[in-house]
């Protein structure tokens, strides 16, 4: 259901209403929103919802129009949540420096918009993070496979399906990982990405979600 309600949205709003919205973003706009939850799986969390048009609006302009203006206070309500997760993690879980891993785009993703929007909402938070986690983007790779955002949800599990795969499985072996993606959904991407990431040794997967 929610998934039809973001599809429907998707349509009948123009993108550049949303890239003007996204540019004038504050953080106490999103502080409104910020709402963390487990998504789909017991090791995912997000933290806006996507219904919400703010929330709507940063997604679709960092995403589309490629919008940086609201990063920051995304990295900053995002990576303070985050930064205390880690401590406990730390105390509790015996994690070391976890590393930082955003969902990677496919190679004609990148050709067409010459960004991740991933990697973006990622580096946004190093400024927080910067002593306690490594930013590894380069860690995943992806195969090209049909935009998950265009066919069913019944489908995307089986579309993305051994998408992704570990560029160097010494970086990851025995290392404690944040997989960072701007929007989960049915989580089929995530548990590819996370599947990938076990297979090559790493100890341990958080996921992250901007939005749900």
């Amino acid at each position: 259901m929610r998934a039809l309600l973001s599809t429907i949205l998707d349509a009948l709003l123009p993108k550049n209403v949303d890239a003007k919205r996204a540019s004038a973003i504050t953080e106490t706009d999103l502080q409104k929103s910020f709402h963390p939850r487990l998504a789909r799986e017991a090791w995912i969390i997000s933290f806006f919802p996507y219904s919400n048009p703010t929330v709507r609006a940063l997604i679709r302009g960092v995403k589309f129009y490629g919008i940086t203006a609201p990063l920051p206070a995304v990295g900053s309500i995002v990576g303070e949540y985050l930064l205390e997760h880690i401590s406990e993690k730390r105390s509790f879980a015996g994690w070391n420096t976890p590393l930082l891993v955003p969902i990677p785009s496919s190679k004609k993703r990148m050709r067409e918009r010459g960004y991740n929007q991933a990697e973006r909402f990622a580096f946004a938070l190093l400024p927080t993070l910067m002593e306690s986690v490594e930013f590894a983007p380069e860690v995943l790779m992806r195969e090209e496979r049909e935009s998950q955002t265009r066919i069913s949800r019944k489908e995307r599990e089986h579309n993305v399906a051994g998408a992704f795969s570990v560029s160097d499985a010494t970086k990851v072996f025995g290392r404690h990982v944040i997989l960072i993606d701007d929007v989960v959904e049915s989580a089929g991407t995530m548990n590819d990405a996370r599947r990938a990431l076990l297979s090559a040794g790493a100890a341990d997967v958080f996921g992250v979600a901007i939005a749900h």
